[in-house]
């Protein structure tokens, strides 16, 4: 059990691009100095044969230094016609409608009148660890306090959810006067852990618990960012793989759930997004774009010519 929320930590850092912060000036802005800047994350060139499109593997959170991003994907950004991201940053009011309506307990509950006792002295602990205070946290549903969590982490290790990737090329494109576009809603993002039952949830939040000790989920967070960083698609290869090695609920649940049940849907979007416009640039978690269910494959499935670019 001690690995299953470090490799939630993993698929929240990849793939839930609800995380983001009201921020929407938080990334540096766009350089021309980028010509020595390394490749990043994943691109890759989708075409019909007459429209294309590129689609970038991104993290959900940031550091100062993966800016600026390499050429081509800034390239791509200034030519695109519109950008397509899984969730539009700028949407806050719609984002916290749907906190409302799936991450907190019905009837002015608390955490600690629904969770076990043991559970809910530990979850206090955490949240004191954590430095979070109690008091506004105290009506979260147990899924959204394990997100909580799980985001304090990724600020505790130095990644901030404000310098996010994805709303770094947002604001390229708006600086642009370019429209950005949603592959998925709040709704359909949330509700897939909004749908979790009582006890499923709470050992979600357990096992999440559990690995805030564990410095293994530190290391795994670590190894799938320098992935990124590096542009190193074996490393992610072996990330994705790792998903794959434990059965458990909360590792099926990440997996087939969060990560690659999601695969087909925005596939599909992004295959219409192809047929509307050309030249634009999808962006999506990276692990969305790894292994033979990812959206790469999805894609080549449909007939399109795909080619990974690094």
């Amino acid at each position: 059990m001690k690995q299953l929320a470090g490799r939630l930590i993993i698929v929240t850092l990849a793939c839930l691009s609800w995380l983001y912060v009201p921020a929407a000036r938080a990334a540096p802005a766009p350089s021309s100095a980028h010509a020595a800047a390394p490749a990043r994350g994943a691109l890759w060139r989708i075409s019909d044969g007459t429209r294309s499109l590129y689609l970038f593997g991104t993290i959900h959170v940031g550091q100062p230094d993966f800016y600026p991003l390499e050429p081509r994907i800034m390239e791509a950004l200034q030519a695109a016609p519109a950008l397509a991201l899984e969730l539009d940053p700028a949407r806050q009011g719609v984002m916290q409608q749907a906190v409302q309506r799936y991450g907190l307990l019905p009837g002015g509950q608390r955490f600690t009148d629904v969770l076990p006792p043991a559970l809910a002295q530990r979850t206090q602990a955490a949240l004191r660890q954590a430095g979070l205070p109690q008091a506004p946290l105290q009506h979260l549903r147990p899924w959204m306090l394990a997100i909580t969590l799980t985001v304090q982490a990724f600020e505790a290790a130095g990644f901030q959810t404000a310098l996010a990737v994805d709303n770094h090329l947002a604001d390229v494109m708006r600086r642009r006067g370019r429209p950005v576009l949603e592959l998925e809603s709040a709704e359909q993002q949330l509700g897939l852990l909004g749908a979790l039952g009582t006890s499923d949830e709470q050992q979600f939040l357990a096992d999440t618990v559990d690995d805030l000790e564990d410095a293994q989920g530190n290391r795994r967070l670590s190894a799938l960012v320098d992935a990124w960083r590096h542009a190193d698609h074996a490393a992610l290869q072996r990330a994705l793989e790792e998903l794959h090695q434990e059965d458990s609920f909360a590792n099926r649940f990440a997996l087939e759930v969060l990560l690659e049940g999601r695969n087909p849907g925005l596939a599909d979007r992004i295959a219409a997004l192809l047929m509307q416009y050309d030249k634009a640039v999808a962006a999506v978690g990276i692990l969305h774009l790894v292994g033979p269910r990812g959206i790469p494959a999805l894609l080549r499935q449909k007939g399109l010519v795909v080619e990974q670019l690094y």
